[in-house]
């Protein structure tokens, strides 16, 4: 697949497809873009502080903002969004964690540990940052990535529960990599 000017050209089998693109309008915000995802109604928006920009998707206009927190404590560094079922999932920049956040409240109400989902023979001098999260809403299927990362991980979620009542449940996660498994 390559990006030619205002198209992407694929030639996987069985037959080429090439999608063209037009510039439909542009805009200005006065906030570093991060991350950006969509609940349905809004553009979600992170700059790297804890705040989250909602914008109109129209008129790109910020309608609100929440602070993202966990026990009346900011969480800064929020990275890559992304909405899966009703929660704003972030990654939080240089971290290997994503953040469950109530899009309501700002509370964090879980936590996606993906510490070790790369094995030593994956990380080369350029892997970077876990820095991409989709949801795959018809499959059910949530995907994580990273910067110059050599694969895309399906991850599944399982509840861990934690020994203090004041912890956030933390969720550990089955890796799925290329239909083979490992859990971690």
């Amino acid at each position: 697949m390559r990006l030619i000017l205002n198209k992407i050209e694929c030639d996987k089998e069985p037959s080429p497809v090439t999608y063209n693109f037009e510039l439909l309008q542009e805009f200005n915000y006065s906030n570093e873009g991060w991350g950006i995802t969509y609940d349905g109604n809004c553009l979600i928006m992170s700059d790297g502080t804890s705040t989250l920009h909602f914008l109109d998707p129209e008129t790109f206009e910020e309608i609100s903002q929440i602070e993202v927190h966990e026990n009346d404590i900011p969480v800064t560094k929020i990275n890559e969004l992304e909405y899966v079922q009703g929660e704003i999932f972030a990654n939080i920049w240089l971290t290997e964690r994503i953040a469950r956040i109530n899009p309501l409240t700002g509370q964090v109400t879980g936590w996606i540990d993906l510490k070790g989902i790369l094995s030593p023979e994956d990380c080369s001098e350029k892997v970077d940052v876990l820095n991409g999260i989709a949801y795959d809403i018809k499959n059910n299927r949530l995907l994580v990535t990273g910067k110059f990362w050599p694969k895309l991980f399906e991850i599944e979620l399982i509840k861990e529960e934690m020994e203090s009542k004041n912890d956030r449940a933390l969720e550990r996660c089955n890796f799925t990599i290329q239909g083979t498994n490992s859990k971690n």
